[in-house]
């Protein structure tokens, strides 16, 4: 290790105060955090789980990131796939943005899981260990089903199981009042009072011990440049990201309207205006938020301006 690196990973701080702040909803910190402090990391999963930290033997985390100047902090899916005691894979998400079709998404995501655990030639299929995608969110999933925590199985109407190979845990940051006294006791409400808090100060009056450890990674992180750098461009390129996607629907829905309008004169006065402008402002909010799912920005910026490729993309993605 170079002086360079010496300086750069035992920078000294005084006061936590001093140093920067990067919510918990970062998902490259929250990768970065529960990488790097085991403690942290089998207290959060013994809550969200729901079992005792005694039960949690061993956790390999299965996607490690070198965290460099070389990650694509803007593009990259931070979930973090691990390993739990060698008998079921856990994928866990902080996800801030909201998805069009997220309950599509996570479905893919955790299903890719156990497929891949078919590759290779000793795979029986009474090997086949269980998925467990967990979801913690800054937002509510299913407005007309809001819940703090909410674990979905594979069921019938009766109740009786399918299967318990998968499994899906979301938990609605904007619900914490709506946790029950099992919640608390299983220091959900802790964990997510440290995602959404908003400075040091916060954090530091959380008593949970794998809180703590989480808030001492923290400060380590914050106080090393090329990490603390890392996390600010993360967050730099999320607000590009929701401006640049204001700005397409607000251009787009603006020349949605006006076709729709010029349609619905053609079609018949005033029936025919609204009919035409309702259907010219959905079909492109609907492209614009597929395509915003699939990280194709440049396809949105010309999309905005170039009607005929815009036709092209509708037509695409009506036939995939």
């Amino acid at each position: 290790m170079d002086n360079k690196d010496k300086k750069e990973t035992n920078t000294p701080f005084n006061e936590k105060f001093e140093l920067d702040y990067v919510p918990l909803t970062n998902d490259l910190l929250f990768h970065m955090v529960f990488s790097k402090n085991k403690i942290a990391l089998h207290s959060l999963l013994s809550s969200l789980l729901g079992i005792p930290e005694s039960e949690i033997v061993d956790v390999l985390v299965l996607n490690p990131i070198q965290y460099t100047e070389a990650i694509d902090t803007k593009l990259t899916v931070l979930d973090l796939k691990l390993h739990l005691n060698g008998d079921r894979f856990i994928l866990i998400e902080m996800q801030v943005r909201r998805f069009t079709y997220w309950t599509n998404r996570s479905l893919v995501y955790t299903c890719r899981q156990l497929v891949d655990q078919t590759r290779g030639k000793t795979f029986r299929y009474s090997n086949l260990q269980p998925v467990i995608q967990i979801s913690i969110m800054d937002h509510t999933l299913f407005p007309d089903h809001k819940r703090f925590i909410t674990k979905y199985e594979l069921k019938d109407e009766e109740g009786y199981q399918y299967t318990d190979k998968l499994q899906f845990i979301v938990m609605d940051l904007t619900a914490i009042k709506d946790a029950t006294e099992s919640d608390k006791k299983q220091g959900l409400v802790e964990w997510a009072e440290a995602f959404t808090a908003k400075n040091w100060d916060s954090v530091e009056q959380i008593e949970n011990e794998g809180v703590k450890e989480a808030r001492k990674t923290m400060e380590l992180i914050m106080a090393t440049p090329t990490e603390r750098q890392l996390l600010m461009d993360r967050e730099l390129a999320e607000l590009d990201r929701q401006a640049w996607l204001e700005d397409a629907l607000a251009e787009g829905l603006e020349k949605g309207m006006a076709e729709g309008m010029e349609k619905g004169m053609a079609e018949g006065m005033e029936k025919g205006m609204e009919k035409g402008m309702e259907e010219g402002r959905d079909e492109m909010a609907n492209l614009i938020s597929k395509l915003f799912d699939m990280n194709r920005f440049e396809d949105i910026k010309r999309c905005t301006t170039d009607p005929n490729y815009r036709n092209q993309l509708i037509r695409e993605m009506s036939e995939s």
